[in-house]
């Protein structure tokens, strides 16, 4: 009766073991989403940084021209501008925030002692067990 139970104990082990694989498999699976997702967000952050040099450089250039022309607009700057620039700032702090939201997430989710907690001692357990088969094979032989 006794092997029974053995055997039912270690289906439950077994059955433990492989939905922790599972939740390690989609965590992982979530990172890399994460990780790729966040490649992609810090190259536009960086494009939409350019493009706010561009336009401030622009800026610059055009105020100069305008303090040149004495019929200019008083030096007003073009509102179309003004509201584009709102746009890539708003832009860019959007990815900001995405990306702090990204990394908490790659820092929480991948690595932690709960999920390993199990599946390292039943490694150390059974690890355990096979050097010790292996010494006492090793020592009948020899």
């Amino acid at each position: 009766m006794t092997e029974i139970s053995d055997w039912s104990d270690i289906e439950t082990h077994l059955q433990e073991t492989k939905e922790l694989l599972l939740d390690f498999e989609q965590r992982f699976h979530q990172v890399r989403r994460d990780s790729i997702e966040q490649q992609e967000l810090q190259q536009q952050q960086q494009q939409i940084r350019s493009q706010i040099q561009e336009d401030l450089s622009d800026r610059k250039h055009n105020n100069s021209k305008i303090r040149r022309k004495p019929n200019s607009n008083n030096g007003s700057s073009n509102p179309h501008s003004h509201s584009h620039k709102d746009t890539l700032h708003k832009q860019l702090q959007e990815i900001s925030d995405r990306l702090e939201q990204i990394e908490s997430d790659l820092e929480s989710r991948l690595l932690s002692w709960s999920s390993f907690r199990e599946p390292f001692w039943q490694i150390v357990r059974f690890g355990g067990i096979g050097v010790i088969i292996g010494v006492i094979l090793k020592s009948c032989a020899g």
